[in-house]
């Protein structure tokens, strides 16, 4: 019986127009920095000798990043993430650089 009431009251709907697709987001430019993030090998990744990545969103107002959080950190147990919200306190990028990015950093032994 419920079923019978919904697809009643689907087909009273007026069938619209199509919605248009949403246009493709809009192509972010590289943060260009004035102050390099002054990465550092964790330790614990150091000794295993292992390379990994981190993915960082932060807010930007005026070059100056903020509220910077972990996105991805691969492998995990390493310290690449909290190494790169260390590095994140005294970077700067240029300031015209505003709103939310994601970025992510490379971390290789040699």
């Amino acid at each position: 019986m419920l079923l019978i009431a919904f697809m009643a009251a689907l087909a009273a709907q007026e069938v619209g127009v199509p919605a248009t697709p949403a246009p493709p987001p809009a192509e972010v430019a590289p943060i260009r920095w004035t102050r390099s993030p002054g990465l550092e090998m964790p330790g614990k990744a150091l000794q295993a000798n292992v390379s990994g990545s981190a993915t960082l969103r932060c807010d930007f107002a005026a070059g100056t990043p903020t509220n910077c959080v972990i996105v991805a950190e691969a492998p995990v147990g390493y310290g690449f993430g909290i190494e790169a919200l260390r590095a994140m306190r005294t970077a700067r990028a240029e300031a015209t650089t505003n709103g939310h990015r994601t970025f992510s950093f490379a971390f290789e032994t040699r």
